[in-house]
């Protein structure tokens, strides 16, 4: 097994962006293996050549600058069926905490409302509330978000007359 030949003495000294650092130790406009910083590739180029090219005396095209490190994957993108797959998913998982949830509650209890009374599983009452309770919180948010979008058009409205 070979080990690896880059000690600390003939790494070159590199900037936050993976650019040779001028005047730190090992920045030397080529690395120790004769490669020339910012060249496509690590293109291995003799020492004493390194920039020059033939046909192009004095002039040099600016490096364009690389990534510091090339195996850095770029982050998936989120896609709305991804989304929508990641929300089926935890739908599915919570269906099978309720149901469980459901089933290990099974004793009887005697619900009360105004003049009405009956006996239920305590488990499904406590899913009846929950529901209750999730319908009213969508209901008080669907009414702010129709009266948001009403303010937004009465000022769209407004914006689009003072134009003219």
């Amino acid at each position: 097994m070979a080990s690896d030949p880059r000690t600390p003495d003939n790494v070159p000294a590199r900037d936050e962006s993976g650019h040779e650092e001028p005047g730190k130790p090992g920045a030397s406009g080529t690395s120790s293996r004769g490669t020339v910083p910012g060249a496509s590739g690590g293109a291995v180029v003799p020492k004493g050549k390194a920039g020059k090219e033939k046909g192009r005396a004095g002039t040099e095209e600016p490096k364009q600058p690389e990534p510091a490190d090339r195996d850095v994957e770029e982050k998936p993108r989120i896609t709305r069926a991804g989304m929508i797959w990641t929300a089926t998913v935890a739908g599915l998982i919570l269906l099978v905490l309720l149901i469980i949830f459901i089933a290990q509650n099974q004793d009887q209890v005697t619900l009360r409302y105004f003049a009405l009374e009956g006996r239920v599983n305590l488990g499904l009452a406590l899913f009846i509330a929950a529901v209750g309770g999730g319908l009213l919180t969508a209901v008080a948010g669907a009414a702010r978000i129709i009266q948001l979008r009403a303010v937004a058009h009465k000022d769209r409205k407004r914006k689009r007359n003072q134009t003219r």
